[in-house]
């Protein structure tokens, strides 16, 4: 991760910034937004939480792709729930 890095060694990994991007992206978060949802619910769990201008910073230095490939859902229906409690999908058979 900050093998070939000049100046300040990241603190956040990659992969943990690309969930925070793949987030982002398919619940249309604005960058604060998406900074609140891991401080509400990863805040016993980490040590600290990347302000939402490092949170943009980083999703940008990535190349995040995001699949459109509408075939990988084989006509089920989904059903994404989000609470207190966290996120749950679940699919609906006819």
């Amino acid at each position: 991760m900050n093998k070939y890095k000049k100046g300040l060694i990241f603190v956040y990994p990659d992969s943990f910034i690309i969930s925070l991007g793949n987030m982002k992206a398919y619940f249309h978060l604005p960058y604060r937004q998406t900074e609140g949802v891991i401080r509400k619910h990863a805040s016993n769990t980490l040590p600290s939480i990347p302000e939402y201008s490092r949170i943009c910073r980083r999703i940008n230095k990535l190349n995040i792709k995001i699949c459109d490939d509408k075939s990988i859902i084989n006509n089920d229906n989904f059903v994404i729930a989000i609470d207190a409690t966290g996120i749950k999908v679940k699919t609906e058979e006819n």
